[in-house]
C-alpha cells in the first residue's frame, strides 16, 4: 500500500522539488497540492492523505494553526513540518507533529521520513492485532480476556495450566499443547515440556547443570522458568541478534 501525501508550500518551485524528489521514492502517490493554509485544511478533509508535507510560513495561515485546524478534524495525517527556521521545531512537536525538516532537505532527508513512517505503521498494525486477538480464560465469576503481551509465562502443574501474568495467576481450561498453537505467533517459545515463555519478558538466562538453564522473567516475582538443554540453542537463536 502506497503513502498518500499532501504537499502544503506556497512557493511553486519549493512544491515542484518536492515532487520531484517524492517521484523517487517507492511506494509514495502524490494526492494533491495546495498553496495556502485554508486550502490545506479542505484537501486533508476531502482526500484524507497519509502524510502532509507542511511549510510554517503561509500567506493566510502558519502552518502550526493549520496543524491545530487538523488536530480538530476526524482524521489521522501525519504532519512533517517543512521550515528554514529550527526555532519552530518545540511548537511543532507540541502539536503532534510526526517530522520536521530543516529546508533545504535531501532526498536523504525524505528517504528517512518514509522509513520512519513505514516503521510507525508496522508498530501500529501489530498493535492493533494484538488488540483484536485476545485469550479468553474461564473463572469462577465468567470470562476473563487476555492479551497475549499481558501474558510473562504458562506452566503445567500437574493436570493443570496455570498462566502468569506480571501481577497475577489463574487456570486455564486449555492443554498446554492448545495454547501453544494459540501463542506461538506472538513470540511465544517452548522452553520444556512443561513451560511456555513470552520472549519479550524474559531478564535473564543462567546456567544450571548439566547443559540446562533457567529464565528469569521480568515480572514482580523475577520467576524462574527451566529450558531444557535440547532448546537452549533455538532460545537464543530468537532472543539475540
Amino acid at each position: 500500500m502506497k503513502a498518500r501525501v499532501l504537499i502544503v508550500d506556497d512557493e511553486q518551485p519549493a512544491r515542484e522539488e518536492l515532487v520531484y524528489m517524492l517521484g523517487e521514492i517507492s511506494g509514495v502517490e502524490l494526492v494533491a497540492e495546495a498553496s495556502t493554509g485554508i486550502e490545506a485544511v479542505k484537501k486533508v478533509k476531502e482526500l484524507k492523505p497519509d502524510l502532509m508535507f507542511l511549510d510554517i510560513k503561509l500567506p493566510d495561515l502558519t502552518g502550526l494553526q493549520v496543524a491545530e485546524l487538523i488536530n480538530e478534524l476526524d482524521v489521522t495525517v501525519q504532519i512533517v513540518f517543512l521550515t528554514a527556521y529550527d526555532h519552530f521545531a518545540i511548537e511543532a512537536f507540541k502539536l503532534r507533529a510526526f517530522h520536521y525538516l530543516l529546508k533545504p532537505y535531501d532526498l536523504e532527508d525524505l528517504l528517512k521520513v518514509f522509513d520512519t513512517y513505514s516503521d510507525a505503521l508496522k508498530e501500529s498494525q501489530l498493535n492493533t492485532t494484538h488488540s483484536k486477538n485476545k485469550l479468553a480464560i474461564e473463572t469462577e465469576n465468567g470470562i476473563t480476556y487476555l492479551v497475549p503481551q499481558e501474558i510473562y509465562f504458562i506452566e503445567k502443574q500437574g493436570r493443570e495450566v496455570i498462566i502468569h501474568t506480571k501481577t497475577k495467576t489463574m487456570k486455564a481450561l486449555f492443554t498446554l499443547n492448545e495454547l501453544f498453537e494459540k501463542l506461538e505467533r506472538f513470540s511465544f517459545f517452548r522452553t520444556h515440556k512443561s513451560y511456555l515463555v513470552n520472549l519479550e519478558h524474559i531478564k535473564e538466562l543462567r546456567t544450571w547443570f548439566s547443559g540446562s538453564y533457567n529464565l528469569i522473567m521480568n515480572d514482580q516475582l523475577q520467576s524462574e522458568v527451566p529450558v531444557s538443554r535440547n532448546y537452549v540453542k533455538e532460545l537464543r537463536e530468537k532472543v539475540e541478534l
